[in-house]
């Protein structure tokens, strides 16, 4: 069996995969097919019963891709010369096979772009158009050609349009007898028929034997009206519709093609039923029966091969709908109050309603009094507007337990587009909402508790943040006065002395120490210059900028950073705060009033000042200048 299903594909492997084979196959199959129509299907009168050497070369294109036609096409021609010498000459020849390749091309056009490549004859419209393009437009056409060729080639005395009908019956006679025989056993063939090969294989031979024995019989009858049984053709067709209804496109072809070898080789030999009149109506006789029953056979195989693919396919249908785990129900949209016409078995298990049960009803019975009513209502809204509608309801089963029912409504148009019924898909997602609502309910406390912990968390993050400031105070801070200590003014004044740098801006540094510091302090004790500290630092933020910065390096000094200050800037809020510390008193343990001056020295950063510290000691000497000038004044570093 493996044996013979690898000769049998062997040809279509060879003439779809090997370009430079597949002209020589075809030139084969052309030249013993244009011999058996020259010598054996040639009558005395020269008229052609069927031509099947076009058969060939229309197989063969329709198997392979357009763009190898011309290659078959040119294949042809020299066999088409061999087979017609020496019955007619070269340019005949030649001509004759212009023609043919004119018309095996027209029906390949217009099968290509009418069912598309590769052909397959297993529609009855693919049948349809198959006899449409090859037997009438295609053969037709081109015996318009062929005849006139004959006519001006010729010197019988048939007419023209008697040449027409010869040419235009042989070789769509040809086309649609051979080619589906060809087409069948070199491509392959959907098995819809559910039978053993062994089976399969009886049944053939039975077909053929019956088939052979009757044609034999039937074609071998010297008259056709006698006193015993007539042999009547038609009795061959119980065979044809044997082999269509059982074996398909191949095998009605191939019974098709026996019973034209047959009937053609008895009328050839003037036995059979087609016998009784001029040889010319005999033939006529004889090709419009093997047209009309191989056209039949075809028509009915393709017929029933197309039915029997619906119908398993909707036996596939039918056990998948069957096999959802889904309820599944079709309701009729043209009929009052959209009853139900089909419910599956995933519908029973959900409902627990029998399918008799509910057909016939709305579908609303399921309802339970609990459901939304905005869902019901969108629900009718969209059956009444014909659309689709997605929904989840509370419904009731038959034993009165709650279930939610997750449905899907698609309205099903009709051949005519209009809506003729509705499929509603259900899916019971009754455990997935309890636990969704037991999902929930651990979500809200999970929440409350991360609310709780977050809360926790904030308040210790601030006692945190509060506790990292006061940290931070104390390590830039100086603890008496809340002026920032030389440790952080350092730090801020180096980076404030290189962004200067890097922006080619100006710098400016103010050096204070309170005079007589010292005298005060063992005068009035230290509590006394520890209060003249603080009013110092106090007077003196209050008219910095925030972008200024006040440090206490030690005892009684001081120094202001001014970024973005000019000299002139800085000897300016040196004055303010000159002025302002004069205005400044304090008062001792024993109620004394204390006032003070300061001296204030000036450094601002030039192209000789490499560093911050530089910078502070060029303030500093300018505070001893001021020192040294009287006190209560105000220098600047030259």
């Amino acid at each position: 069996m493996n044996l013979f299903l690898r000769i049998q594909s062997l040809p279509g492997y060879l003439i779809a995969h090997m370009v430079w084979l597949a002209p020589i196959l075809t030139a084969v199959g052309y030249y013993f097919g244009a011999k058996l129509g020259v010598k054996a299907s040639i009558m005395s009168e020269g008229i052609a019963i069927f031509w099947p050497p076009n058969a060939v070369l229309l197989a063969a294109q329709l198997l392979s891709p357009p763009r190898r036609w011309p290659i078959l096409a040119l294949a042809i021609v020299p066999a088409e010369i061999l087979a017609d010498l020496p019955t007619f000459s070269l340019k005949q020849a030649l001509m004759f096979a212009s023609v043919n390749i004119l018309e095996t091309t027209l029906a390949a056009v217009l099968l290509k772009y009418s069912i598309g490549l590769p052909v397959k004859l297993d529609r009855l419209r693919h049948v349809a158009w198959f006899g449409l393009s090859s037997l009438v437009l295609a053969s037709g056409t081109a015996a318009l050609l062929g005849a006139a060729v004959y006519v001006a080639t010729s010197d019988r005395t048939v007419s023209y349009w008697a040449n027409w009908r010869i040419w235009w019956f042989g070789d769509g006679l040809g086309l649609l007898i051979v080619v589906p025989v060809l087409l069948g056993w070199l491509q392959k063939q959907s098995d819809t028929w559910h039978v053993s090969a062994t089976r399969r294989r009886t049944e053939a031979a039975a077909l053929l034997a019956v088939t052979v024995m009757a044609g034999l019989w039937i074609f071998s009858q010297p008259a056709y009206l006698t006193n015993q049984f007539p042999a009547s053709p038609l009795l061959l067709l119980p065979s044809t519709i044997w082999a269509a209804v059982r074996f398909g496109i191949r095998g009605a072809a191939s019974i098709n093609l026996l019973i034209a070898v047959v009937s053609i080789y008895g009328t050839i030999n003037r036995q059979g039923p087609f016998i009784s009149l001029q040889q010319a109506d005999n033939v006529l006789q004889l090709q419009e029966y093997l047209a009309a029953l191989a056209f039949s056979s075809l028509a009915l195989a393709a017929l029933l091969q197309e039915l029997r693919m619906q119908n398993d396919r909707l036996r596939v249908l039918a056990r998948a709908v069957e096999a959802v785990h889904e309820g599944i129900l079709i309701a009729d949209a043209r009929a009052a109050d959209n009853p139900i016409i089909f419910a599956n078995k995933g519908f029973e298990r959900i409902s627990g309603y029998a399918a008799d049960e509910v057909i016939g009803k709305n579908p609303r019975f399921l309802l339970d009094d609990s459901s939304d009513p905005l869902e019901l209502q969108k629900i009718r809204k969209a059956i009444r507007q014909r659309r689709q509608v997605r929904s989840i309801l509370k419904n009731r089963r038959k034993d009165g337990t709650v279930f939610y029912n997750q449905i899907i409504i698609d309205p099903v148009p009709d051949e005519s587009g209009n809506i003729g019924h509705f499929i509603g898909i259900q899916h019971d997602i009754t455990e997935l909402i309890e636990k969704e609502e037991a999902l929930r309910a651990a979500h809200q406390e999970l929440e409350n508790i991360n609310r709780d912990l977050e809360s926790r968390i904030e308040q210790r993050t601030e006692e945190l943040k509060q506790a990292n400031e006061q940290l931070e105070n104390l390590a830039a801070t100086d603890p008496l006065t809340g002026a920032y200590n030389r440790r952080h003014f350092m730090i801020y004044a180096n980076e404030e002395f290189e962004r200067t740098v890097r922006h080619r801006r100006s710098l400016s540094v103010v050096a204070i120490d309170i005079d007589h510091f010292k005298t005060i302090n063992d005068r009035y004790g230290h509590r006394a210059g520890d209060k003249i500290l603080i009013a110092l630092t106090e007077t003196v933020i209050g008219i910095l900028r925030p972008a200024d910065m006040l440090a206490r390096f030690g005892g009684e000094e001081f120094f202001i950073l001014l970024p973005d200050t000019s000299l002139g800037e800085a000897v300016r809020v040196a004055e303010r705060l000159k002025d302002k510390i004069i205005d400044i008193c304090v008062t001792d343990d024993k109620g004394n009033a204390l006032k003070f001056t300061a001296s204030f020295g000036i450094a601002t950063l030039g192209t000789d000042t490499p560093t911050i510290e530089l910078l502070l000691e060029y303030a500093d000497q300018a505070l001893y200048d001021a020192k040294n000038a009287g006190r209560n004044c105000i220098r600047s570093a030259a």
